[in-house]
Protein backbone atom coordinates (compact mmCIF):
# COMPACT_ATOMS: atom_id res chain seq x y z
CA UNK A 1 0.00 0.00 0.00
CA UNK A 2 1.63 3.26 -0.82
CA UNK A 3 1.45 6.09 2.30
CA UNK A 4 0.60 9.45 2.05
CA UNK A 5 3.32 11.57 2.83
CA UNK A 6 2.42 12.94 6.38
CA UNK A 7 2.45 17.07 6.31
CA UNK A 8 -0.15 16.71 3.45
CA UNK A 9 -2.77 14.97 5.39
CA UNK A 10 -6.25 16.02 7.30
CA UNK A 11 -7.46 13.75 9.69
CA UNK A 12 -10.81 14.51 9.84
CA UNK A 13 -13.20 12.20 11.01
CA UNK A 14 -12.98 8.39 12.91
CA UNK A 15 -14.01 5.67 9.96
CA UNK A 16 -16.82 5.50 11.96
CA UNK A 17 -18.84 8.40 11.81
CA UNK A 18 -18.97 7.84 7.80
CA UNK A 19 -21.52 4.71 6.99
CA UNK A 20 -22.04 3.19 3.72
CA UNK A 21 -24.73 5.82 1.22
CA UNK A 22 -24.71 8.98 3.65
CA UNK A 23 -23.13 12.45 2.83
CA UNK A 24 -21.68 13.79 6.04
CA UNK A 25 -20.06 17.07 5.94
CA UNK A 26 -16.68 18.66 7.76
CA UNK A 27 -15.77 22.33 7.88
CA UNK A 28 -12.06 22.25 8.66
CA UNK A 29 -11.11 25.75 10.26
CA UNK A 30 -7.46 25.89 9.27
CA UNK A 31 -8.24 25.50 6.20
CA UNK A 32 -11.50 27.46 5.95
CA UNK A 33 -13.08 24.88 4.00
CA UNK A 34 -16.53 22.91 4.06
CA UNK A 35 -15.71 19.13 2.43
CA UNK A 36 -18.47 16.05 2.38
CA UNK A 37 -17.34 12.59 3.01
CA UNK A 38 -19.35 9.39 1.90
CA UNK A 39 -18.60 6.06 1.76
CA UNK A 40 -19.93 4.03 -1.41
CA UNK A 41 -19.49 0.03 -1.67
CA UNK A 42 -16.63 0.35 0.71
CA UNK A 43 -14.62 3.33 -1.12
CA UNK A 44 -13.97 6.57 0.53
CA UNK A 45 -14.87 9.92 -1.53
CA UNK A 46 -14.45 13.54 -0.27
CA UNK A 47 -15.15 16.70 -2.42
CA UNK A 48 -16.14 20.55 -2.13
CA UNK A 49 -19.51 20.63 0.14
CA UNK A 50 -20.63 23.55 -1.43
CA UNK A 51 -22.82 23.45 -4.64
CA UNK A 52 -20.72 25.41 -7.84
CA UNK A 53 -24.21 26.30 -8.97
CA UNK A 54 -25.14 29.89 -7.85
CA UNK A 55 -23.30 32.80 -5.95
CA UNK A 56 -25.01 31.84 -3.12
CA UNK A 57 -23.68 28.17 -2.64
CA UNK A 58 -25.95 25.28 -1.04
CA UNK A 59 -24.37 22.20 0.77
CA UNK A 60 -24.30 19.15 -0.84
CA UNK A 61 -24.38 17.18 2.40
CA UNK A 62 -27.91 18.07 2.15
CA UNK A 63 -28.68 17.06 -1.40
CA UNK A 64 -29.70 13.82 -3.03
CA UNK A 65 -27.53 10.52 -3.44
CA UNK A 66 -28.31 8.32 -5.97
CA UNK A 67 -24.97 5.79 -7.11
CA UNK A 68 -21.87 7.96 -7.31
CA UNK A 69 -23.82 11.63 -7.60
CA UNK A 70 -25.14 13.93 -5.70
CA UNK A 71 -27.81 16.47 -6.34
CA UNK A 72 -28.03 20.29 -5.19
CA UNK A 73 -31.23 20.53 -3.08
CA UNK A 74 -31.40 23.79 -4.25
CA UNK A 75 -30.73 24.15 -7.79
CA UNK A 76 -31.00 20.89 -8.96
CA UNK A 77 -27.05 20.05 -10.25
CA UNK A 78 -25.65 16.73 -10.28
CA UNK A 79 -22.10 15.83 -9.68
CA UNK A 80 -20.37 12.80 -10.35
CA UNK A 81 -18.88 11.95 -6.71
CA UNK A 82 -15.77 10.49 -7.86
CA UNK A 83 -14.55 12.99 -10.48
CA UNK A 84 -16.01 16.04 -9.20
CA UNK A 85 -17.60 16.37 -13.12
CA UNK A 86 -21.19 18.37 -13.62
CA UNK A 87 -23.63 15.78 -14.76
CA UNK A 88 -26.83 18.22 -14.77
CA UNK A 89 -26.58 21.81 -14.52
CA UNK A 90 -27.37 24.96 -13.90
CA UNK A 91 -23.57 24.53 -12.43
CA UNK A 92 -20.85 24.56 -14.70
CA UNK A 93 -17.87 24.41 -12.85
CA UNK A 94 -17.31 20.91 -11.11
CA UNK A 95 -16.34 20.22 -7.84
CA UNK A 96 -12.96 19.98 -6.29
CA UNK A 97 -12.37 16.12 -5.00
CA UNK A 98 -9.79 14.82 -2.31
CA UNK A 99 -8.19 11.56 -2.13
CA UNK A 100 -9.65 10.17 0.95
CA UNK A 101 -8.55 6.66 2.82
CA UNK A 102 -8.87 5.23 6.13
CA UNK A 103 -5.44 4.65 8.15
CA UNK A 104 -5.80 3.28 11.52
CA UNK A 105 -9.24 3.57 12.05
CA UNK A 106 -9.43 7.71 10.74
CA UNK A 107 -10.40 9.02 7.54
CA UNK A 108 -7.64 11.50 6.38
CA UNK A 109 -7.85 13.76 3.14
CA UNK A 110 -5.19 14.84 1.00
CA UNK A 111 -5.00 18.46 0.57
CA UNK A 112 -5.53 20.03 -3.01
CA UNK A 113 -5.51 16.48 -4.38
CA UNK A 114 -7.90 15.78 -6.97
CA UNK A 115 -7.69 12.04 -7.67
CA UNK A 116 -10.13 9.14 -7.38
CA UNK A 117 -11.24 7.85 -4.78
CA UNK A 118 -8.94 5.41 -2.59
CA UNK A 119 -10.67 1.60 -2.48
CA UNK A 120 -10.16 0.31 1.29
CA UNK A 121 -10.41 -3.17 -0.18
CA UNK A 122 -6.72 -2.87 -2.07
Amino acid sequence: MTMLAADILLSIAPGVAIPNNLVVPYYSDDHKLRISLVRIDDSLYAFDDLCTCAPQACPLSGGQLTGKTVMCQCHGSRFDIPTGAVIDGPAIRPLNVYEAREVGGDIQIRMGASTIAWDSRR
